[in-house]
């Protein structure tokens, strides 16, 4: 194994119990249960989830927010321009927002600018029809980012005139932007986008003039489709008030407190509908958006980007499913700050906008939580806007949360270097292969095969038997308080050494990368969430890790993919008998490579196991609901409160057997009428309602596919074991060997009993 500069991860924090108070402490026997779209997107291929499935995901993922005032959060982005943000002191960072507020207040106060921005801002208060108000909007910033580009502030770059980076707001609407993920296509139609003039003026740049775009056609939808590799950000847009106070005579540097329910955008939550949020109450009467009937997701391969789809009755552009359910605002804003997080090789952050009324709010969203920054009235604080959109017009790509490595411009693809490694990658992000992450929070997996002449160079070990050329990269954002997974993994080699059960069934790592300056802990300490002491509690930082290649077990049918199953059960048994406890079994951790015209199981995916000698770590347990035990997806089971053993484990293999074989044929996920496909949209405890009546009642109603046929079995006399301890007094404890002999040894040897008598 290649280690980098850090080879071993020595800065591990202290467990779990050290870091959180004696009330929360209390009970915990293991890391409670993720709520987000990290619980289901890493498995978007492999369980077959459509995007559109995600929604209430992403609807968890941003309605447990953090706060934070307006001026701190325009300091901290003024400080970010600077490129010194983290040597800036407070009051630096304050002098540089008073410095900035001063330089563009000319802007809202004197001459022609002025009243052509106030002009366009009073139409947009006395139009009542959200679409309406777009071009208004859009108008009002665009001159202002066009007087703006005068205007110098020290300590931040000065304006340079380059079509690439140079920016502006666009309506969109109407437009449909089209993203695959995997074998689906997501189709969203933001309100306002903010794209570089390059981008605005596309293939039509040598017919129009640059000032006619600022005017007239970032005024309307583009004639040509957006690409999310483009878009910088959105802006939704809400206008459930009719009229908007006009703008004042003159303008001053003070803040406009706003009224307390308008302050931030809050979730309410009730029994007769999804979560909206409390200062968007909706009109009476008023229209739906256009983008609220479209944000539909269908298969990729029947339609390209920027192809209409056949129209019926009065219903424009309709997609292949159902029109879905008005969303609110703030789970809007969620599905585009996921669109753009999957459009980037590990993008660092997403900063996007909501607009209600006359406010405007700013979301900072990474891989740990969602960040909103408190109101700014556009039209009472002009000078605060105007800050915004400079920051804006001065952000470099990586301000903006490229990963500067990856993706120094975006729609990057080739050859980059990790320079303190000198290790060479060429990621192929277009292939077929390629595994991606659909989501805000969480570790956001993506897995790409890749090239590299240095890594490719490194001596073979003879302890991997997998013989494959082919590497692929694992781009992940960890825990930072976690066990890394390299350091899982140079236990499980030990034990590989030494074990039968394990050597050759376990990954081969090849290199791994911690890029430390990605913490997410940093900006919350900056915006005072977090002081400097716990500020890797929660967070998250980015790693690379290239492994040999595997192939998913779903791949294989009948015997084959048993003695697979089977040799990664006994790995896992060896593994956890080792001290290495993986809790994270799921058919995408389900891995074979071939070796002399076998394939050979493999238990991959470490990044959320434990040694045993340690507590419960991190702040959220991610796992895949409906292969995790019932008995863990109770209320005491998701808050961490059931100690996870190795029975818990055992179970999830045999939901990965059953899963496989209902759900597979041939090798390939069924296209239709897949048994148990609810599971994956349903919350733990309902998933656990469901499980407990599949083993009680539907598991005698329920066929295998036709290559798993002779599996099924094996399936039954596993779920009897399950079945026999689920009892109406509760759940029964076994110790390890028990629920090993109950629920797997004991079922294998009865079915290889049965193949012997029958062949």
């Amino acid at each position: 194994m290649a280690d980098n500069a850090d080879a071993t991860v020595r800065d591990k924090t202290p467990p779990r119990n050290s870091t959180l108070s004696a009330d929360s402490e209390a009970g915990l026997k293991s890391t409670p249960l993720a709520v987000g779209s990290a619980i289901v997107s890493e498995h978007i291929s492999t369980i077959g989830l459509k995007v559109k499935n995600v929604r209430p995901w992403i609807a968890r993922d941003v309605q447990n927010f953090e706060k934070c005032k307006a001026d701190t959060m325009l300091q901290e982005l003024l400080a970010r321009c600077t490129g010194s943000s983290q040597n800036l002191s407070v009051s630096e960072k304050s002098k540089l927002l008073e410095t900035a507020l001063n330089a563009v207040l000319p802007i809202c106060n004197v001459g022609a600018v002025a009243q052509e921005i106030k002009g366009h801002l009073t139409n947009f208060c006395d139009i009542n029809a959200e679409t309406s108000t777009y071009a208004s909007f859009v108008k009002a910033a665009n001159c202002a980012l066009r007087e703006l580009s005068k205007v110098n502030v020290q300590g931040i770059p000065a304006f340079k005139v380059d079509d690439k980076t140079n920016i502006l707001l666009h309506v969109n609407a109407t437009k449909p932007i089209y993203q695959d993920h995997q074998d689906k296509q997501s189709e969203r139609k933001p309100d306002i986008v903010i794209v570089s003039h390059q981008t605005a003026l596309g293939t039509k740049a040598h017919e129009t003039q640059e000032s006619q775009v600022l005017t007239e056609t970032a005024c309307k939808s583009p004639r040509d489709n957006f690409q999310w590799t483009d878009v910088r950000s959105t802006l939704e847009l809400k206008r459930p008030r009719k009229f908007l106070t006009h703008p004042p005579s003159v303008y001053k540097t003070d803040y406009v407190v706003p009224s307390p329910s308008a302050q931030y955008m809050e979730y309410r939550k009730d029994t007769s509908g999804p979560a909206e949020p409390t200062c968007s109450t909706p009109a009476t009467g008023s229209a739906q958006t256009f983008h609220e009937a479209s944000n539909e997701l269908r298969p990729s391969s029947q339609l390209s980007r920027g192809v209409k789809r056949k129209r019926g009755g009065n219903n424009q552009d309709r997609t292949e499913e159902d029109d879905p359910a008005k969303v609110p605002a703030i789970i809007q804003n969620g599905l585009y700050v996921a669109e753009m997080f999957a459009a980037h090789i590990a993008r660092q952050h997403v900063i996007s906008f909501i607009v209600n009324n006359d406010y405007i709010y700013v979301w900072v969203c990474d891989r740990e939580t969602t960040i909103q920054g408190a109101a700014i009235n556009f039209i009472q604080d002009l000078p605060r806007w105007l800050v915004l959109l400079l920051i804006m017009q001065r952000m470099g790509y990586e301000q903006w949360g490229l990963n500067h490595v990856f993706e120094p411009e975006p729609g990057f693809s080739g050859k980059v270097m990790i320079e303190d490694a000198q290790i060479d990658l060429e990621l192929d992000v277009k292939s077929k292969e390629r595994v991606t992450h659909f989501g805000i929070r969480g570790r956001a997996t993506t897995v790409f095969p890749v090239k590299s002449e240095a890594l490719s160079g490194l001596q073979r070990d003879s302890h991997f038997p997998n013989e494959s050329s082919e590497l692929v990269a694992k781009l992940y954002w960890p825990e930072e308080t976690r066990q890394s997974e390299p350091d899982i993994l140079k236990e499980v080699y030990k034990i590989a050494q030494t074990d039968p059960d394990v050597r050759g069934h376990v990954p081969e790592l090849v290199w791994f990368h911690k890029f430390k300056e990605t913490s997410t802990s940093k900006i919350r300490v900056a915006l005072g969430l977090k002081d400097a002491e716990r500020a890797e509690q929660g967070s998250r930082v980015l790693y690379i890790i290239v492994f040999r290649k595997l192939i998913p077990i779903t791949t294989l049918s009948g015997e084959e993919f048993i003695a697979a199953w089977w040799q990664v059960v006994k790995c896992h048994r060896a593994l956890w008998k080792g001290g290495v406890l993986h809790r994270d079994v799921s058919p995408s951790n389900l891995m074979v490579y071939r070796l002399r015209g076998q394939y050979i199981g493999v238990l991959n995916d470490y990044d959320l196991s434990s040694f045993k000698r340690d507590g419960p770590r991190g702040l959220e347990r991610t796992g895949t609901v409906p292969f995790m035990a019932a008995d863990l997806l109770t209320p005491d089971g998701v808050a961490g409160k059931v100690e996870h053993v190795y029975a818990h484990d055992a179970e999830s293999l045999i939901w990965v057997l059953t899963w496989v074989c209902l759900r597979y044929e041939g090798g390939n996920l069924l296209s239709k009428n897949r048994p148990l496909e609810e599971w994956l949209k349903v919350d733990a405890s309902l998933c656990q309602a469901r499980k407990a009546q599949f083993w009680s009642i539907e598991i005698r109603n329920v066929c295998p596919s036709t290559s798993h046929a002779e599996s099924w079995d094996l399936v039954n006399k596993c779920f009897d074991g399950i079945h026999s301890i689920y009892l109406p007094s509760g759940y029964r404890k076994l110790t390890d060997e028990s629920a090993f002999q109950l629920l797997l040894e004991g079922p294998m040897l009865e079915h290889e009993s049965r193949r012997r008598t029958y062949s």
